[in-house]
């Protein structure tokens, strides 16, 4: 009786994790990436506006829509970078990393972000525009 009880406990497991994770879909980039570009796709739209930095250099980062859920950088050079991303508006994470631009391909990345719901005092100053790298363009689409 014990073994009949043990065998339908493992075949009732089984039996949910085959259904449980069926439905399961990577993301994936909607098509190949050129060799100079980096993606980050965010799990929740973001509203913006975003400060990108890339290698210690600011990018400016142009905005097509309100809510837009990729960012694409595209014009770098071979090698590794390192960038970092911040919003006062949005929470984005990972907020810093690392990636390294091949000769085959561009680099897809999925970051988790997140509306804060806080209010940030104006201090009057206002940011410096970002000078940017020459050839380097950063679209949030």
């Amino acid at each position: 009786m014990k073994v009949t009880k043990f065998f339908g406990v493992i075949a009732l497991a089984f039996f949910f994790t085959l259904t449980g994770c069926k439905g399961v879909r990577p993301i994936l980039p909607a098509k190949k990436l050129p060799p100079d570009t980096l993606q980050m796709y965010f799990v929740k739209k973001i509203s913006g506006p975003v400060d990108l930095t890339i290698d210690g250099t600011r990018i400016p980062v142009v905005q097509k829509q309100k809510k837009v859920q990729l960012l694409t950088i595209s014009g770098l050079s071979l090698g590794k970078h390192y960038y970092f991303i911040t919003s006062h508006v949005d929470a984005i994470g990972p907020d810093y990393g690392e990636f390294e631009i091949g000769s085959d391909e561009g680099v897809f990345q999925i970051h988790f972000s997140n509306r804060l719901k806080a209010a940030l005092l104006e201090t009057g100053h206002s940011v410096p525009v970002a000078e940017g790298i020459p050839g380097v363009k950063a679209i949030l689409e």
